[in-house]
């Protein structure tokens, strides 16, 4: 990393710290607006001592614009899965069929990948068991929440600006029954409907 380049990343940080500091403080006094400037520039120095950079690459000034739609959107997600979920534990009747599914993502590294993962447990139903290189074991409370990953899947790649290359990737026909047996998938959603 060139010093120029060091120095304007580190700036960007700083930047970005102050902005939060602002947000966060809800505040504008001189004093506060200076002792979070000082603590954003400090934080950003530190982190670029003990990181050796920065910021990860991928995080640019597109992907901080889109940071509060994707948040919007994954909130909304969570929203409908928690409604799907309380629907499932107030009414028995409702199907029940726990399974792991492996997933493969076309997210091309460990940033993008890590924020797919996250939301993915974030949302109430489907939780992120183990993420191995672009596989990703993922526990499902009923078979269709499965369909939901590859929303979830676009919307980070949406965020992070990956365009999707090469043939259909996504869910394995990989399963386990609550039981401890094996069972198979099904392509059929239920009636009802339902997403994560």
């Amino acid at each position: 990393m060139t010093g120029d380049s060091a120095v304007r990343k580190k700036i960007l940080l700083t930047c970005i710290l102050f902005l939060f500091w602002v947000i966060f403080t809800a505040t504008l006094a001189l004093y506060d607006l200076v002792l979070g400037a000082v603590s954003s520039a400090l934080v950003a120095v530190l982190t670029v001592a003990l990181l050796g950079r920065a910021l990860d690459p991928r995080i640019t000034p597109m992907v901080l614009l889109r940071l509060p739609v994707f948040m919007v959107r994954l909130i909304w997600e969570i929203v409908k899965a928690n409604y799907d979920v309380a629907k499932i534990i107030l009414n028995p009747r409702l199907p029940i069929d726990p399974r792991i599914v492996e997933y493969r993502t076309y997210l091309p590294d460990d940033l993008p990948r890590t924020v797919f993962s996250d939301s993915i447990t974030l949302t109430p139903g489907t939780v992120t068991v183990e993420l191995t290189g672009d596989m990703l074991n993922v526990h499902c409370l009923c078979p269709y929440h499965q369909e939901g990953l590859a929303g979830l899947e676009r919307l980070v790649a949406w965020l992070f600006g990956v365009k999707k290359e090469g043939p259909a990737r996504g869910a394995q026909e990989t399963a386990f029954a609550a039981e401890g047996g094996a069972g198979s998938l099904t392509a059929g959603r239920p009636e009802r409907g339902g997403e994560v």
